[in-house]
């Protein structure tokens, strides 16, 4: 299965570590850390650009995208045609 994150980004639903809710998230400083250090190893893309609803985590990159956590959800579910 597959996950459309918006614009062009499509990525596997089986790399996906975790999806968050972007304003929850950037609310704890412990979070701004977390990804100051991922970012030292991992690309972050931020697909959502101003819009950013959903952080999602993968081994390789961090994605900002603009759909919230539940629709990606109910994407991931869903295999594209």
């Amino acid at each position: 299965m597959f996950i459309h994150l918006g614009e062009d980004v499509v990525i596997r639903s089986e790399e996906v570590i975790a999806i968050f809710n972007y304003e929850i998230f950037q609310d704890v400083n412990l979070n701004k850390a977390f990804i100051k250090k991922m970012m030292e190893t991992m690309e972050l893309l931020n697909v959502g650009g101003e819009s950013t609803k959903s952080v999602v985590i993968t081994e390789s990159c961090i994605y900002y995208s603009p759909f919230s956590p539940t629709t990606l959800k109910k994407r991931s579910q869903q295999s594209i045609q």
